[in-house]
């Protein structure tokens, strides 16, 4: 049997695949014809507005002009700068035969600099104060209400000079309504959707002709999408003293609505916005046309994954095996039951088996050497979740790899004090970030209850792509290297003749207290043995060394039980770390009970009793200093002083102490 049969399926389903990246192709041909459409909506509606928006710039500018014109002439001027009622019937023809020549004015009115009205077109308002009066009359107001006009308008304004002085203004009340030029400039539709109109917004969002039926709209009525926008339709880069209405112009979306604004020259509180109900859509025979791609689409889907069904159906069993191999047995029990040796599939299988056979003889060869080798093993697999341990791991210390991971308290850090199995736990944090190999040692619990030293190494495997595969990792019993090493470590750090730590350890111990000791106070004390030589000149340097050990365990029991520590600096120099909160605050009391029990003195080896006299030197931490050479140095100081007045006393350490010479000591610190 020839093995073409995987070879020309897959070719089937190749040549379906090639189809589906046609009907996409399609498809987007559709969708750009759409977009297309769209697009020359989008054009002719960008124009439609700027047409009809010109209009509306003409008129703006007629009453901005007219409002200009009245206000300089004579008549008008006079009426400003007379007080008197001479010009009003002049003045009130002028402006009415103005308001009458136009149906979308409301009146024209002439006020002075305070906003009272000398004259009015229709004498509504003569002999009143202006209803929208403010001392900076805008040129253009926005949309405002009227009482005396009963409806929503807007002025134009324009100040009246006399002597070339501000002396009032000319305004002109325009009705934006049905009737006036306003609206005959906003009337219409201009797209082949009807929904295309031109509004009138002003600056504080009311519009003229939103709905498309010539009507004002108040700020609190209109669609929110579009007062979102307001700022942007008012953006300052907008040049409203240019006479091309085309210039700034802005274009985008707001909700259902496409538009187009633009300014109005010389006028800041209006823009023209053309406003448009969604797009041209997707017609009928679109639809149809996408149905039916549809359709092919699912058709080709389904026939590719019946091939691809028929292609895989004779590997079900070989994928059924692979799924039933299990780590243990499974390498060594599990084969493929191999039907067809010419076929592909059978050539597979067959590789396959030899694999296996393979990776049995490695996992025989890795078990033999984890047996043969004193390291202890481990192995985490990140994919299964599983946890090997060597045999004599698991012999050595009480490790379980059921429910085991690295550090979920079910594994190494299970038998660790609570300070290494934290350090454990961000080192294994640490190396599985960065991927990267790691080595530590750490104290565990072994079977029999004792804790045993180890050194643990341990490493990363991702595959090719940098994924997280396994962690290795190798254990080595160090209990017995580690503690000679740690005995080694104490005998350097030790005093010899009075197994006190010695200068540098005491030193480095106390800085180490001082960096942690937080809010807490922590005490110094200097002890010197008093007349030290004439004991050994008169006893015997072997009767110093007794009188040596006797102060240092007389020290060591004030301090072992209490959580301080103490050093001898050499000599008949002692120094002691009080950190008892309760023995700081009687460090006094504690340094009169030791010179009391010094004093009562022992008996030495040869029979002598000896009364020894000390004299002590006590610093505070942080009162007097937060150094921890100055401390001892202070505490050195104040010892030094009770030296030369009296002996067998303590002083606690003052700044003047370090000003007299005479208390320096003068082997110093």
């Amino acid at each position: 049997m020839k093995r073409t049969t995987m070879k020309y399926s897959l070719i089937a389903v190749l040549v379906i695949f090639a189809i589906v990246p046609a009907l996409i192709i399609a498809a987007v041909g559709i969708f750009s014809s759409v977009g297309y459409s769209d697009s020359v909506i989008g054009s002719e509606f960008e124009d439609g507005s700027v047409a009809k928006a010109s209009s509306l710039g003409t008129l703006f500018s007629k009453y901005t002009s007219d409002a200009a014109t009245l206000a300089k002439l004579d008549v008008v001027i006079d009426t400003v700068g007379d007080s008197s009622d001479d010009n009003d019937t002049a003045t009130f023809n002028t402006v009415k035969s103005f308001a009458e020549g136009d149906d979308g004015i409301l009146d024209v009115l002439v006020l002075d600099l305070n906003g009272a009205v000398l004259t009015s077109a229709t004498g509504i308002e003569s002999k009143s104060t202006f209803e929208h009066f403010t001392q900076t009359m805008p040129a253009v107001s926005t949309l405002l209400s009227w009482d005396k006009y009963g409806s929503d308008a807007f002025f134009v304004s324009h100040e009246v000079l006399v002597s070339e002085k501000a002396a009032g203004y000319v305004v002109v009340v325009v009705n934006p309504g049905p009737g006036g030029l306003v609206q005959t400039a906003l009337n219409g539709f201009y797209t082949d959707n009807d929904t295309a109109r031109l509004v009138l917004i002003d600056s504080e969002g009311n519009t003229i002709n939103f709905e498309g039926n010539g009507l004002t709209m108040k700020s609190t009525q209109l669609d929110s999408s579009v007062l979102d926008k307001l700022s942007r339709f008012f953006n300052s880069n907008a040049n409203v003293t240019t006479s091309n209405i085309t210039e700034g112009l802005q274009t985008g979306t707001a909700g259902r609505y496409s538009y187009v604004c633009g300014i109005i020259p010389n006028v800041t509180s209006w823009r023209w916005l053309g406003i448009m109900e969604g797009s041209s859509g997707i017609s009928v025979s679109t639809l149809i046309a996408l149905g039916a791609l549809l359709v092919l689409v699912v058709i080709c889907c389904l026939a590719g994954v019946f091939l691809i069904g028929k292609i895989l159906g004779n590997m079900r069993d070989m994928i059924k095996t692979m799924n039933s191999i299990d780590a243990e047995d499974g390498l060594t029990a599990m084969r493929f039951d191999i039907k067809n040796k010419k076929s592909e599939l059978g050539s597979i299988q067959g590789s396959f088996n030899d694999f296996l056979d393979e990776i049995a003889i490695n996992s025989d060869r890795y078990r033999t050497i984890a047996k043969l080798s004193d390291n202890m093993l481990f192995e985490w697999d990140f994919h299964k979740e599983r946890m090997y341990i060597s045999e004599n791991a698991m012999a050595k210390f009480d490790l379980k790899p059921e429910g085991a991971t690295l550090s979920n308290g079910r594994f190494l850090d299970g038998l660790m004090e609570p300070a290494d199995a934290d350090k454990y736990k961000r080192d294994i944090s640490a190396m599985l970030k960065g991927q990267k190999g790691y080595s530590a040692q750490y104290q565990i619990k072994n079977k029999s209850g004792t804790m045993t030293w180890i050194s643990l190494r341990a490493n990363c495997i991702t595959d090719r792509t940098g994924e997280l595969l396994r962690v290795i990792g190798v254990m080595t019993d160090i209990d017995n290297e580690k503690k000679l090493e740690l005995q080694l470590s104490e005998r350097a750090s030790i005093d010899f003749l009075s197994q006190l730590y010695n200068r540098s350890t005491f030193t480095s111990m106390l800085a180490t207290e001082l960096d942690r000791r937080g809010p807490k106070k922590i005490a110094v004390m200097f002890l010197d043995v008093d007349d030290f030589k004439f004991i050994n000149d008169r006893f015997g340097h072997s009767v110093g060394d007794e009188v040596i050990k006797f102060v240092a365990d007389t020290i060591r029991k004030r301090v072992d039980s209490r959580g301080g520590f103490a050093g001898r600096f050499g000599g008949d120099e002692f120094v002691m770390c009080v950190m008892n909160q309760e023995d700081v605050e009687n460090a006094e009391q504690i340094a009169m009970d030791m010179i009391d029990e010094f004093f009562m003195g022992y008996t030495s080896s040869d029979g002598v009793m000896l009364n020894v006299k000390v004299s002590i030197g006590i610093t505070y931490c942080p009162d007097h200093t937060t150094d921890v050479n100055e401390l001892i140095s202070f505490s050195d100081t104040a010892m030094y002083f009770v030296k030369k007045n009296g002996k067998n006393n303590y002083h606690i350490y003052v700044p003047e102490d370090s000003e007299n010479d005479e208390y320096r000591d003068p082997e110093g610190y």
